[in-house]
């Protein structure tokens, strides 16, 4: 009786072979790692945010009612909406700020606690 040989192919490496070169692989953006942060920390993360968002908002439109005061109700609402403008253009530090913050707020006993109870709330 002749030898059977096996149908298994021999594993290929993990490295590449010298003088290959494998491109890096890209970076994801700033959306996809939020929304990789809502996953991890669900409401805690969105807390953080709206935290953030509200306390730059609003540091905004206290600097720019600080710089000059309007006298009619359009112009109040012309310094919220420079302040909002404003906000969304450091948009991208905000984010940074989250990113970095929700972490170590959700150290804290009683908030890490509260997240492994309800993490089953929002995991997907």
């Amino acid at each position: 009786m002749a030898p059977v040989e096996p149908d298994v192919k021999p594993s290929t490496p993990d490295i590449a072979p010298p003088g290959t070169t494998t491109a890096p692989a890209a970076k994801p953006s700033l959306m996809a790692r939020f929304k990789a942060l809502l996953v991890d920390y669900g409401p805690l993360a969105i807390a953080v945010n709206y935290v953030i968002f509200g306390l730059v908002i609003v540091g905004f439109w206290a600097a720019i009612r600080a710089g000059f005061q309007p006298e009619s109700t359009g112009a109040q609402a012309g310094a919220w909406g420079a302040a909002y403008i404003a906000s969304q253009a450091v948009k991208p530090l905000r984010l940074a700020a989250v990113f970095v913050l929700t972490p170590l707020i959700a150290r804290i006993p009683p908030v890490a606690r509260f997240l492994a109870k309800n993490k089953h709330k929002w995991s997907f």
